[in-house]
């Protein structure tokens, strides 16, 4: 993940020297934050105490929202080390480094990226942590922690931070623990989701702007399983759902059952509508071959692009991006507006370092993105030097960013590229392109 780092930063956890690749896409930029800093402090001491008590130590660890990876990758080295000392640990001598397994999970594609990358540069073997884009507590059917540990994402919404308490409480092991620090305007709702869940609250500490909860195993019946992505996601969690709504783009009605965790919940944003208006100007016919929309957030420009065309039978149709929540959300959106198209999802942090899983439903007669900007990770070249392998002689390329980074597109257009048309709208520009 070098191309989306702004910088690297040492850090020391029991002894050993740590390296983190950082990113502006990504929580944290600018160093170890403070609330990870203080949930590292509180399990280190939890640690030692097992040690000391000659306690089993955890085989089992989940690290629920990893962010570039700091809690997993030091969790793992901590466990890691004890093991490799069983005299420290009578019960360490039967935890072989086969038998402990840490699942970190990020319901961003490049986050999960970024855990890989700084596992790997912290010499975390493969086989020990293993790095998933997906939604918090997903894992396999029957899937049970002895440890989850979390920098819970306050924005994640109140429905889904209530579920996260009670299942996490559920899917632990008798003796499982949760790790779990939150900003400390949120320490009363914690306190409370955890009473309710039925779980013990066994430690609790406040730092200067976070509290660390530490929480045992609860009682919640309808929540013992781990999180399942697929269709029927967002039936079986409905908690997800933040909004809903029907909204006209270009005079034609899309509904759309928005998300917590993703963008434009409340309309369709400005970059869509204006790549919206340039199809509509175009005329073109896109019902043939193979679509790909990168980044469609909600789902909104594909379930107006899939009511514009209006011709059957469907095009394949893949949706790519980041943010696993919103492919999710914009499969259900599709499937409730359009219900003979079925697509595919793949995770892709952009077109160029997911060009060979993208490839797999490719080329593609059209391609839609809306790129997220990185500060200091200009993707722009990569983006056209994709298109090289992704969309097919004679399909059509449509971007849609701010005007300014549209500008810069623009004039990065390489030979054999023609555009042929754009539109804007209150600060953003869509552009299409044929090769």
């Amino acid at each position: 993940m070098p191309a989306f780092s702004n910088r690297e930063v040492p850090f020391k956890f029991r002894g050993r020297n740590y390296v983190f690749s950082l990113s502006h896409a990504i929580f944290s930029s600018a160093g170890i934050d403070t609330g990870s800093r203080l949930l590292l402090k509180v399990f280190s001491k939890y640690i030692d105490e097992d040690v000391h008590e000659r306690k089993p130590l955890p085989l089992s660890v989940l690290d629920a929202g990893s962010g570039c990876g700091v809690l997993g990758v030091c969790a793992a080295g901590a466990l890691l080390d004890i093991i490799k000392e069983p005299a420290a640990s009578p019960e360490g001598k039967a935890s072989s480094s086969g038998q402990f397994h840490v699942r970190a999970q990020d319901r961003d594609e490049l986050a999960r990226g970024f855990t890989e990358y700084n596992a790997c540069r912290n010499n975390i073997p493969a086989a020990v942590l293993e790095a998933r884009a997906e939604p918090l507590l997903a894992g396999p059917l029957g899937a049970r922690w002895d440890l989850i540990i979390t920098n819970i994402p306050a924005k994640a919404g109140g429905p889904v931070l209530e579920d996260f308490v009670r299942r996490s409480a559920a899917l632990l092991n008798p003796n499982g623990r949760v790790f779990m620090v939150a900003v400390n305007t949120l320490a009363d709702f914690f306190r409370e989701r955890i009473d309710e869940a039925g779980a013990a609250l066994l430690h609790e500490e406040q730092g200067t702007e976070h509290r660390v909860f530490v929480y045992g195993h609860g009682d919640a019946k309808d929540a013992t399983a781990a999180v399942q992505t697929g269709p029927g996601f967002l039936d079986r969690y409905p908690f997800y759902i933040r909004h809903s709504d029907t909204y006209a783009i270009e005079n034609i009605p899309v509904h759309i059952d928005a998300i917590h965790g993703c963008g434009d919940f409340d309309s369709p944003g400005d970059d869509i509508l204006a790549a919206a208006k340039l199809c509509s100007r175009m005329g073109e016919n896109l019902s043939s071959g193979s679509w790909l929309i990168h980044e469609p957030c909600q789902g909104h420009f594909a379930v107006w692009l899939a009511k514009f065309t209006g011709e059957a039978p469907a095009p394949k149709l893949a949706l790519a991006g980041r943010n696993i929540l919103a492919l999710e959300a914009s499969q259900h959106n599709l499937e409730t507006n359009s219900p003979g198209i079925a697509p595919l999802l793949i995770p892709a942090a952009d077109l160029l370092c997911d060009r060979e899983a993208l490839l797999g439903a490719g080329p593609y007669s059209f391609i839609a993105a809306f790129p997220e900007i990185v500060p200091q990770a200009n993707r722009h070249t990569a983006a056209w030097e994709s298109l090289e392998a992704l969309l097919a002689p004679g399909g059509i390329f449509l971007v849609s960013l701010g005007s300014s980074d549209a500008e810069r597109f623009d004039r990065l257009k390489p030979k054999g590229f023609s555009r042929l048309g754009d539109a804007k709208r209150k600060g953003f520009r869509a552009l299409a392109y044929t090769r």
